[in-house]
Order: C-alpha cells, then sequence, then structure tokens
C-alpha cells in the first residue's frame, strides 16, 4: 500500500464518521423535541459506530506498515490501547478524550453483544453530544499523521 492509497483509505474512513456525526446531530434533534425509545438505540449504535470507525483507521495503519491487527477476545481494546500510546497519534489525546474512547468501546460492546432495548437514553446522550467533536479531533489527528509520513520508504 502506498502513501496515496492510504491517504485515500483513510479518508474514506474519516468522510464516514463525518457522515454519522452529521446523523448524530439529527439525532440529537429528535429526541429534543419528543424522545422514543429507539432514539437511545439508535445513539448507542452511532457511538459504537465511532469506535468502529476508529478500529478501521487503525486497520488501514497495521496494513500500511505491514503490521498484523490484534487477534483475540481482547483484540479491540488491544487496539485502543496501541493507538493511545502511539506518539504521533492517540499519546496526543488529552486525558478527557481518552477516556471518552474508552467509554466509547464500552458502548461498541454494549450494542454489539447485548440488545437495544437496554440501553437508557441518559446513558448515550452525553457520549453522543461529544462526538461531533470526537470526530474533528481525530480527523485532524489521522490528516497530521498522513501528512507526517515520508512521501517513499515507508511500510
Amino acid at each position: 500500500m502506498t502513501k496515496a492509497e492510504l491517504t485515500v483509505a483513510i479518508e474514506q474512513e474519516l468522510t464516514s464518521l463525518t457522515r454519522v456525526s452529521e446523523v448524530v446531530a439529527q439525532l440529537l434533534e429528535a429526541a429534543g423535541q419528543d424522545l422514543r425509545p429507539w432514539h437511545a438505540a439508535a445513539g448507542a449504535k452511532y457511538v459504537a459506530d465511532l469506535f468502529m470507525g476508529l478500529e478501521n483507521l487503525c486497520g488501514r495503519r497495521y496494513a500500511f506498515l505491514g503490521r498484523e491487527r490484534p487477534k483475540g477476545p481482547d483484540s479491540h481494546r488491544r487496539v485502543l490501547e496501541e493507538f493511545l500510546a502511539t506518539d504521533d497519534l492517540g499519546a496526543s489525546l488529552t486525558p478527557e478524550l481518552t477516556d471518552r474512547l474508552r467509554k466509547y468501546l464500552r458502548f461498541r460492546h454494549r450494542f454489539t453483544h447485548g440488545y437495544g432495548y437496554e440501553v437508557a437514553w441518559e446513558l448515550v446522550e452525553e457520549p453522543l453530544r461529544l462526538l461531533p467533536e470526537t470526530v474533528q479531533v481525530l480527523g485532524q489527528l489521522w490528516r497530521e499523521w498522513l501528512l507526517a509520513l515520508p512521501d517513499r520508504g515507508v511500510r
């Protein structure tokens, strides 16, 4: 994979996350007018989508660097922790944003392995409200990482 191919792949992921962010704004508006039980399930899905998008971004990076993606029962946590430990990526995030990403991981797990009716709006509202800012910060971080990569000789 070349840097140009990596850039296209990462921009596709960031575009998808931006779209999720836009839909979240619509959901928050609709829920604010007439909160329904399915708003919490939809919100949890979008919060889980944010984490899955981050995993996809990390997966693109692993492929570019020729590294194997973590596998096994704790692979999602390991992907996040490796991202957070990477100096030119997650290590530069604030402690607040680091905690937020860990919370998004827990939503991903709960949404994937649980039932939507078990999710309460009170649990979803804050991470959902913070999602657009999180997407913006992650987008800037990944774009800066891409710009810092040399054009040649990286694998």
